[in-house]
């Protein structure tokens, strides 16, 4: 009997799905702790990191590391007292680099001797600026069949720019004019940059005040702790060889600008 669970055992130790989920607790920049989940997906080689923030505001990065995408999405609640119903759903779309993530198959090894400890990021990778400069459409699903999924529920509120295009590699078939050609661009007068500032010449949504104008939202994100490298220690003198002893962890912060033709479609994140 004993060689028979033992035997079993290996069969499973073997075929398990090499996916992880972790619960971390994280201390954010005000002091408040609150927590973090992270999925890897080794089969479709991609990071799930979510999280729920103090103002209700929900936030789950995917990166999908075949396809270099990275897709934030954010899903805002309304303020009643503005009299907004609901929520709205956005997500924005950028290349992914590589280095500023590990891997799925290094992060399913990932184990937590210490659940409930609090972590701290190491380092500050400070602010990541995102100007968007078109909506996404058909182009989501040609750059990420995850990343498509992802954002299935922001619909027409996937963005992305021009910049970001312009650096992921064509899928076969396709051509670079493919995803010019599925994405819808911004009105030119909102594309545009004044010579001064480089800014668009549309006011910022925070300014606007009459709820049927069109203006420039901006919004923030910060993702308080991830697993941004890899850490290396040397081995005995006699071997010399480095070996993987624990990983980097790192803070960084997003800031979005995309249009909206509609100030009262901006709620209340600018």
């Amino acid at each position: 009997m004993d060689i028979y669970i033992i035997k079993l055992t290996l069969i499973y130790l073997f075929i398990r799905p090499t996916n992880l989920q972790l619960l971390i607790n994280v201390r954010n920049q005000g002091g408040d702790v609150m927590q973090e989940n992270i999925t890897a997906n080794v089969s479709e080689d991609t990071v799930v990191l979510e999280f729920m923030r103090l103002d209700g505001v929900f936030v789950s990065q995917l990166v999908d590391f075949t396809n270099e995408v990275e897709a934030v999405k954010v899903i805002i609640p309304g303020e009643e007292e503005l009299g907004q119903s609901g929520h709205q759903t956005l997500c924005f779309l950028t290349h992914a680099a590589q280095a500023d993530f590990i891997t799925p198959d290094a992060m399913a090894k990932l184990r937590q001797k210490n659940p409930g400890t609090v972590r701290v990021a190491e380092e500050d990778k400070g602010w990541r600026q995102t100007t968007a400069t078109s909506w996404a459409g058909r182009a989501t699903r040609l750059l990420s069949v995850a990343a498509a999924r992802h954002c299935a529920q922001a619909r027409d509120r996937v963005y992305l720019r021009a910049a970001d295009l312009a650096r992921w590699a064509p899928r076969p078939g396709m051509d670079q004019s493919s995803y010019m050609s599925a994405v819808t661009p911004f009105p030119a007068h909102a594309l545009l940059s004044d010579s001064s500032d480089g800014k668009p010449p549309l006011g910022a949504c925070v300014s606007e005040n009459d709820g049927s104008k069109e203006c420039i939202c901006h919004l923030e994100v910060c993702v308080n702790w991830y697993p941004c490298g890899l850490k290396y220690c040397k081995g005995k003198p006699q071997g010399g060889l480095s070996y993987r002893c624990g990983i980097k962890t790192c803070h960084r912060c997003y800031r979005y600008h995309f249009y909206v033709r509609r100030r009262d479609g901006c709620l209340n994140y600018t």
